[in-house]
């Protein structure tokens, strides 16, 4: 019996050792692969960008994984997951009383007697557009279809297209609604790297990545990213400090998972670097949505998210829900800000933003621990008061943030991935109790 215990024991800790670290959906066939520096492949034509990770097509991802990541020459390999989309002018769809928390009206006035400003282009990484839409006549400029590697990124799900509307729809025209930064000179890049699949919205991590650095090397100013997923990737984690050292904000969705992102995994906001600004959703009596993530140390602000009317492909929605949402509303009033003062960096532009949120006493507590309600007129008046000169000493890479490791938690999205982490650490723990057990009963054997 002893003997039999010792081997059980010994295959469960095999077992343990041997389970793997990545919890969602990846792609069978692919991984990332960085190389370290002084290897060739760092700087290749393959690359793209020098020791910049890449995409490796292999027969059986989860071999290649063990194989690789024992090989000294690499300085890390990751699937390559697959993420899941998830879903006042005449023609502003609310009640003046709705959303009042963020002034948003008032911010209009200013810019109506300011001027729109200078032109601030906003890269929307997401399923692509509707590029006939009249809504977004004269605001889209070109941009690119990953998922189908073509130069018309033609939106064939409907998510990315109410992104869009949300962002920068038309304004005053009487037809439809009106887009937050409708009055300010946006230029929106579409970037598509989500498509239809079976029904779903879902796209490689690889793509999203691609997208990120187009964005940075094509004149961006702003990243949207209205998804995200829930495992730590150490690629797209440089994809985004890379947006950083070329002065560029990301500003990313929380999720919909009702979870504190403090404790949980989730990504790209829960990236710790000082250009991520990660985006919670409010509904229109003032609450944290239901469904949104939220988190005191992962979660910077929050702004309407709950029962949106916004532009979908060939027509209108009247009812979309999602920190997808809530994330293009908070990208619209950085667009204000940017559009009047061109010369704020990255830095100045989000304290502008975070500094001067509404915190309502009659807020639950997870609204007020998530950074309050976004307020559109007070962040233009507080970039008023920056002296834009004295910002260009600060280098968007002075300060560098050391990434988080696969187990920190992560900030959020209003896309997911389909995640399978619960069942992997439910099993986790099954074994180890198991480990426990038979302890417990050799010990008992032994004794006797």
């Amino acid at each position: 019996m002893r003997d039999i215990t010792i081997i059980l024991i010994g295959c469960l800790v095999l077992v343990l050792i041997s389970f793997p670290a990545f919890s969602a959906e990846y792609k069978s066939d692919e991984v990332i692969v960085k190389f370290k520096a002084d290897h060739s492949m760092s700087s290749s034509m393959v690359t793209g960008d020098d020791n910049r990770a890449m995409t490796i097509a292999v027969d059986d991802a989860g071999e290649a994984l063990q194989e690789l990541s024992d090989n000294e020459e690499i300085e890390y390999v990751e699937p390559n997951f697959v993420i899941e989309a998830e879903d006042i002018p005449n023609d502003w769809p609310y009640l003046e009383s709705e959303w009042d928390d963020t002034d948003i009206i008032e911010a209009w006035g200013t810019i109506d007697v300011s001027g729109p400003g200078t032109q601030v282009v906003i890269a929307v990484v997401d399923s692509g557009v509707d590029l006939d839409h009249p809504e977004l006549a004269g605001r889209l400029i070109a941009g690119y279809d990953f998922a189908n590697n073509d130069t018309v990124p033609e939106d064939d799900t409907g998510h990315g297209t109410k992104v869009c509307g949300i962002l920068g729809a038309i304004g005053n025209n009487n037809v439809g609604i009106a887009g937050v930064a409708w009055n300010v000179d946006i230029a929106i890049m579409p970037l598509k790297f989500m498509k239809n699949n079976d029904g779903k919205t879902t796209g490689s991590l690889s793509d999203a990545i691609d997208a990120i650095y187009y964005a940075v090397n094509n004149g961006a100013d702003i990243i949207n990213a209205s998804w995200g997923f829930y495992s730590y990737s150490a690629s797209l984690g440089e994809a985004v400090q890379y947006a950083r050292d070329h002065g560029v904000l990301f500003i990313a969705s929380a999720g919909n998972k009702s979870q504190d992102n403090d404790i949980n995994d989730h990504y790209p906001s829960n990236y710790p670097y000082d250009n991520v600004i990660a985006v919670a959703a409010m509904n229109r009596y003032g609450d944290l949505a239901s469904f949104s993530n939220y988190g005191e140390e992962t979660v910077d602000i929050a702004a309407p998210g709950d029962g949106l009317s916004t532009t979908i492909p060939g027509g209108y929605s009247s009812w979309v829900s999602g920190t997808s949402f809530a994330t293009p509303f908070v990208t619209g009033v950085v667009a204000m800000v940017i559009s009047q003062s061109p010369d704020l960096d990255y830095i100045s532009v989000r304290n502008a933003l975070l500094d001067t949120t509404v915190m309502d006493g009659s807020y639950t507590q997870d609204l007020l621990l998530s950074g309050g309600c976004v307020n559109a007129y007070n962040a233009l008046q507080a970039e008023e008061s920056f002296d834009a000169s004295s910002k260009a000493t600060t280098s968007p890479s002075t300060t560098q943030s050391s990434a988080p490791s696969a187990e920190s938690g992560g900030g959020g999205g209003g896309c997911m991935i389909q995640s399978t982490k619960d069942a992997n650490s439910a099993l986790t723990i099954i074994l180890l109790t198991s480990l426990i057990v038979l302890f417990q009963v050799s010990r008992a054997r032994h004794q006797e």
